[in-house]
């Protein structure tokens, strides 16, 4: 490991420690303990729950306890206690952690909205008090939606150089919403106002891996260094689903390593003294849409290619298909609500099987043999394609699992929606009966 951080002697010691007691080279004692810190921000309190690094045996008392500290940010699924856990493991290794719920702060439940709430200044605070001792590299872990709240925080810290400080991101959602099928999402301008050293932890099983070259062209505008972690064969928030799988559980007790190795990653990238330029306030904002799973009029663009394998190696083209009213549906067997509304949709193409009416079902990015054999225990009645490369995802904008769209007789794609339903629903077969009688 290069070490490039900084000239002064007592940062190169307090480095040098730190990566002694990754490397294993350092022991640590055995008992975990937690204190309490007040950020007092304006006429806000807020409550830092610290818990705090053991102390190495072999590293000279003249030196710092903390030999790194990381700032957890909650997401909209709040403060969470498999954190919590990680963050007593990272502290066998001389790492501190700071917790902070701020959702207690503002009397509000964790939830998706209430983190638009946030004021920016509290994770600004938080930072400059968690760098008070310049000594010590920080981190700022930000899971989902708590990425957000982190490049908000950054905007002013970083209007000074600034070194030692890096950015984790868990499974990031940093789209202002999840758009309509079809349309383009939009990042929050403070994605692309970010300079530090950067790495993406992302779950293999999720629409956002398909995202990660665009997340990171869009992160890196500034002179980031941004770098990607893919765990494999698990879906988003697999650390904390109630319905973990078996490998999920495996790779989420391995999670603290996937930290360290972030970590010390970014250690050679921590000297670059780190700058932006304060974001313009004439940036326009959109404004967000009421969800909905009501079809929707769709307002992407059209004639777009969709030409794939289905699971009995047959050539599959969309454009085969005009003269009928197709809906076209991306899903994939580890996304829950996609398979909920797959015995509806049957129920569909029962429904008008004497009608001109197809229902193309497009996976994500599985193996065949996977498909094979999750159809084997849920049997559907309409052909399945297979887009192992996640082409067509990115063709068709795909943001969110599963996203539908409804085509009419012409080719032109008349309606669309995301998320899981009953397809059989009659608000569904109205639109389908007008489409099929046009």
């Amino acid at each position: 490991m290069n070490f490039k951080n900084s000239n002064i002697k007592g940062k190169k010691i307090v480095q040098i420690g730190l990566f002694l007691i990754w490397a294993g080279l350092v022991s640590v004692v055995s008992s975990v303990q937690a204190s309490e810190k007040i950020l007092e921000v304006g006429d806000v309190s807020l409550s830092i729950d610290v818990i705090d690094a053991m102390m190495p045996k072999q590293v000279p008392t003249t030196n710092k306890k903390t030999q790194a500290r990381l700032l957890w940010l909650p997401s909209e699924y709040g403060v969470l206690p498999q954190e919590k856990a990680m963050a007593e493991q990272l502290s066998q290794y001389g790492i501190e952690s700071w917790f902070v719920d701020y959702y207690d702060a503002m009397f509000l439940s964790p939830t998706p909205s209430t983190v638009d709430k946030i004021n920016p200044q509290w994770t600004q605070k938080l930072i400059e008090l968690a760098r008070e001792d310049v000594d010590v590299p920080v981190w700022i872990i930000a899971p989902n939606k708590a990425a957000q709240i982190a490049v908000k925080g950054l905007q002013k810290v970083l209007t000074k150089p600034i070194h030692n400080l890096g950015l984790i991101l868990i499974n990031p959602n940093l789209y202002i919403e999840t758009p309509q099928p079809g349309l383009v999402a939009d990042y929050w301008p403070e994605t692309s106002n970010i300079n530090l050293p950067i790495t993406i932890i992302q779950a293999e099983l999720s629409p956002w891996k398909w995202r990660l070259t665009p997340l990171t062209k869009q992160l890196s505008l500034l002179g980031s260094d941004v770098f990607t972690q893919i765990i494999t064969e698990v879906r988003d928030r697999f650390y904390f689903r109630p319905d973990a799988l078996d490998i999920e559980k495996h790779k989420a007790n391995k999670m603290a390593n996937n930290l360290l190795q972030s970590m010390r990653l970014q250690l050679a990238y921590f000297s670059k003294p780190r700058r932006i330029k304060t974001l313009s306030a004439k940036v326009k904002k959109p404004v967000k849409q009421t969800r909905t799973l009501a079809l929707s009029d769709y307002k992407g663009k059209q004639n777009l290619p969709l030409a794939l394998m289905d699971i009995n190696n047959n050539s599959v083209d969309l454009q085969s298909y005009k003269g009928k009213v197709v809906l076209v549906n991306f899903w994939a067997s580890w996304c829950p609500p996609c398979v909920h509304e797959m015995p509806s949709m049957a129920r569909l193409k029962s429904h008008y099987a004497k009608r001109d009416f197809e229902i193309l079902a497009v996976n994500l990015g599985e193996q065949k043999e996977q498909v094979v054999a999750f159809l084997k225990e849920h049997p559907v009645n309409f052909p399945v394609l297979l887009d192992s490369d996640a082409l067509a995802v990115k063709q068709w904008n795909v943001f969110a699992y599963p996203s539908s769209y409804l085509i009419d007789k012409k080719g032109k794609i008349q309606f669309a929606l995301f998320g899981g339903t009953e397809w059989d629903d009659k608000q569904y077969l109205d639109k389908i009966e007008i489409l099929l009688t046009r």
